[in-house]
């Protein structure tokens, strides 16, 4: 090959090409070792971005809430702002580093995940970080890391669960499980203070047992229907080599605690990207890479394919099909109580998707706004309008959730709707929806208050949904309840917590929450005498009331000095921040007086869909102005100074912490940047990118472009130089950084659904700029995009994290 200057290498196979010179060899390895794509599910207070599936799979409004004593929260402008925006795009300025043949940047190179010359550069600069951090010794010889192990591992914190048929299940790490046993016990043995388990599973042992460094990425149960509503013998087990996206689907025996191997009929996908959905005992429904045109340009499954029992993967029929464009496509057949669906769709963006479903033997489209989102409760279709909707001569504004008997919706009718929710005004908004036997609980987010509305479900009423209580939460609680065996039961299992109050676990029954019996408490790992929460409001700059929680720490009122806060903000995906119990946050910061602050920015989902639309986009900068205008909030209260205050966030989050670096560095004195998006250009380019579209902009739409390069961490890193420079810095000063906060850049190289390329080349770039004296980057090779995999590495990865803030803000140096 004699390729021109500016040529365009496409290799549609992947290649090697030693002997090639070495900006041909960069150009090759840009274009042709970009992984593919994820998908997985994403719970509320997960860490990062949320995956295609997970945010368009049909029980996304079911309402489910994750809670553990060691978990951390973790994916209109006016013309004056939009002028600022295009200021800022305009004179964003690309790398002086030299560009490689194709006109990519040269730090290109660490897109290639695990390559000689990248995993070198991942030794050296966690060599310098954890030299910086932690001194001569290792993180795991640090007090704080024997710490954080004992809350990892506590073997006194509440199991979650799930009642499968006559056992509930439960997976579980501690330091003799590293890697998790999958376990159950009955219900009533669970009730106990101390359950008799047994072992269903051993991760540990499979994964030495295979040489794989499984991650335990959960189970899929066989539902046989009703009338067998116990009958829970067989489920598919995903598992994860390292911890990324991409998991291997086996069947497995709960009744002989046995996987079913291929060549005994076991239904079995090798590790990729897929979708599962059993139909039977002997039919299941897959969406595999089967060759172009079945994945995604974001990695996703783009056909479904019935697989039978006894045939091979590759002769299963294609029963659907999604469009070459689109983010992703599946398939579902399941039991609604007494009902049976099979539901269809295809996501042409992130938050655009057309949905299918079989009514009397035929596939319909179901006739709904692209934007809404469509679920079922027993024989009703169940709405959630994302934005106003007329339809059959009535209004629903954006939040209300309807109900609608699903045979005659399918056949085109829509006088039937019974209303659930509606919002009473701009700061309320639906949470998610669970069930029981006989109830529907709607949850809502009413002006950052939990209220749960409860409504009786009685098929034999010509009314058949009716409200019979109202339950609202203690103020800076979280609150949720859900069905312990929903075909069969109205028994609830109840969950609460706080900021400074572990998870509890009552049982309760349905209507009736309010009457619970407490089961298990977590441990209260940090003592709260002595501290405080309280719900705030910062103003924006376009005059927007900005809600936060503050949480000061022992002895912070009666101090009555400013005192180090760490500032915690996502603001993305419509994903709500809400209180929780950290024992990690309480033990690391709030016990050591200092102050821990969780931002509700624009982007999220604290109240609703026009919250998250507002940060979206174009838009993206609102969120920015926000979290800068928590942290200015708390200087102008006194609550701390701009040395004092760090803040963090991964993913979504990290993009968020990225953006303050670039444009605001002058308000923290540290900054903590997990699995982070960073450059905003080529993002479209890697694993998931494709998918948050959507959410971020095109960067191929010049006017998308535009807003995107305007707070690209990335590309502004030359523009914070000249800002400092304006704002009396020296010139020498701000050519050296002097200007940025210490930061630190943590991720993960099994990270696949944000590239960990995103922190490296930013890293690199600052240090090839020459400001980067006061950055540092840390990178786990396992754990995926949670940035660990095991009690061990989120033990190492929370201490070197941890850390760098304490020791950063107790300085008050920014360095």
């Amino acid at each position: 090959l004699t390729p021109q200057p500016g040529a365009l290498v496409h290799c549609k196979t992947f290649t090697t090409c030693s002997r090639a010179p070495t900006a041909l060899r960069l150009a090759f390895r840009a274009v042709a070792t970009v992984p593919r794509s994820p998908p997985v599910t994403h719970a509320v207070r997960s860490t990062g971005s949320p995956t295609a599936t997970s945010r368009l799979s049909l029980s996304n409004n079911k309402h489910h809430r994750t809670s553990s004593s060691g978990t951390n929260h973790r994916f209109l402008p006016s013309s004056s702002s939009a002028s600022r925006a295009h200021t800022r795009a305009a004179s964003a300025t690309m790398s002086t580093e030299a560009s490689n043949v194709d006109g990519t940047p040269a730090d290109v190179f660490l897109e290639d995940l695990r390559s000689d010359e990248s995993m070198a550069w991942v030794t050296a600069e966690n060599a310098r970080a954890l030299a910086s951090i932690v001194g001569p010794g290792k993180p795991e010889d640090d007090p704080m890391y024997g710490r954080l192990r004992a809350i990892y591992d506590d073997k006194k914190k509440i199991p979650g669960i799930r009642l499968r048929g006559d056992f509930v299940y439960n997976f579980w790490q501690d330091e003799d499980h590293v890697k998790g046993i999958w376990r159950r016990t009955s219900m009533e043995d669970f009730k106990r203070e101390e359950p008799e388990w047994e072992t269903v599973l051993d991760v540990d042992a499979l994964a030495k047992d295979e040489g794989k460094s499984w991650v335990w990425k959960g189970p899929n149960f066989l539902d046989y229907g009703p009338g067998q509503e116990k009958r829970k013998d067989r489920c598919v087990i995903k598992l994860s080599d390292g911890g990324t996206d991409a998991c291997s689907v086996r069947e497995f025996d709960v009744v002989t605690k046995a996987f079913i191997a291929p060549e005994d009929g076991g239904f079995a996908l090798p590790e990729s990207k897929n979708n599962f959905s059993w139909v039977d005992r002997d039919t299941v429904w897959v969406g595999f890479d089967f060759g172009e045109g079945t994945m995604s340009p974001s990695g996703y499954p783009l056909t479904v394919r019935e697989w039978k029992r006894g045939t091979k993967l590759e002769d299963s029929a294609e029963i659907w099909r999604g469009e070459p464009t689109d983010v992703v496509a599946s398939g579902m057949a399941y039991w609604d109580k007494s009902t049976y669906y099979k539901v269809w769709y295809r996501a042409a963006t992130f938050y655009d998707t057309v949905h299918f479903a079989e009514h009397k033997g035929e596939m319909v489209k179901v006739d709904i706004p692209t934007d809404f989102s469509f679920g079922t409760y027993s024989d009703h279709v169940v709405i959630h309008c994302k934005s106003d909707w007329e339809v059959a001569g009535q209004t629903f504004v954006s939040g209300t959730v309807v109900v609608h008997p699903q045979d005659t919706f399918l056949a085109g009718s829509r006088d039937q709707f019974t209303v659930l929710y509606t919002p009473k005004d701009d700061r309320c908004t639906y949470g998610g929806s669970s069930e029981t036997k006989d109830y529907m609980l709607i949850h809502t987010l009413e002006n950052m208050v939990t209220v749960v509305y409860v409504w009786k479900y009685d098929p034999s009423n010509d009314v058949k949904f009716t409200l019979v209580k109202t339950f609202t939460a203690e103020n800076c609680q979280s609150f949720s309840a859900s069905g312990v065996d929903s075909a069969l039961s109205n028994d609830l299992f109840v969950t609460t917590d706080g900021f400074l109050n572990p998870v509890t676990l009552s049982t309760a029954t349905a209507p009736d929450l309010e009457v619970s019996t407490l089961l298990k408490t977590n441990t209260q790992w940090f003592d709260p005498a002595g501290m405080s929460v309280s719900l705030q409001e910062a103003t924006s700059d376009d005059g927007t009331k900005v809600p936060y929680f503050l949480i000061k720490g022992t002895g912070v009122e009666e101090g009555g000095k400013p005192v180090p806060t760490v500032l915690y903000g996502y603001g993305g995906f419509e994903i709500p921040m809400t209180p929780g119990y950290s024992a990690t946050v309480g033990e690391a910061f709030l016990s050591k007086g200092m102050c821990y602050v969780m931002s509700c920015i624009r982007g999220g989902g604290e109240f609703g869909p026009n919250w998250h639309r507002a940060a979206k986009k174009e838009k993206r900068w609102r969120a920015y102005e926000d979290f800068s205008s928590i942290a200015k909030d708390l200087v102008a209260k006194g609550i701390t100074t701009p040395n004092q205050l760090g803040c963090m966030g991964g993913s979504n989050g990290g993009l968020l912490a990225g953006a303050m670096v670039a444009h605001y560095p002058q308000l923290f004195g540290a900054v903590v940047s997990q699995c982070p998006l960073l450059d905003m250009e080529r993002y479209v380019l890697l694993t998931s990118g494709p998918s948050w579209i959507d959410e971020y902009g095109d960067p191929k739409i010049p006017e998308e472009k535009v807003a995107l390069l305007g707070y690209s961490p990335y590309h502004n890193i030359e523009k914070g130089v000249e800002k400092a420079k304006e704002g009396g810095m020296s010139a020498e000063d701000a050519a050296a950084g002097a200007h940025i906060p210490a930061t630190l850049f943590t991720t993960s190289t099994a990270d696949d659904r944000v590239h960990p390329s995103h922190a490296r080349r930013m890293v690199h770039r600052m240090r090839a700029l020459g400001v980067g004296g006061a950055v540092l980057y840390h990178e786990m090779t396992e754990g995926g995009h949670a940035g660990a995999a095991d009690n061990v590495s989120r033990a190492k990865v929370k201490t070197i994290e941890n850390k760098f803030l304490i020791d950063t803000l107790f300085r008050g140096t920014r360095k």
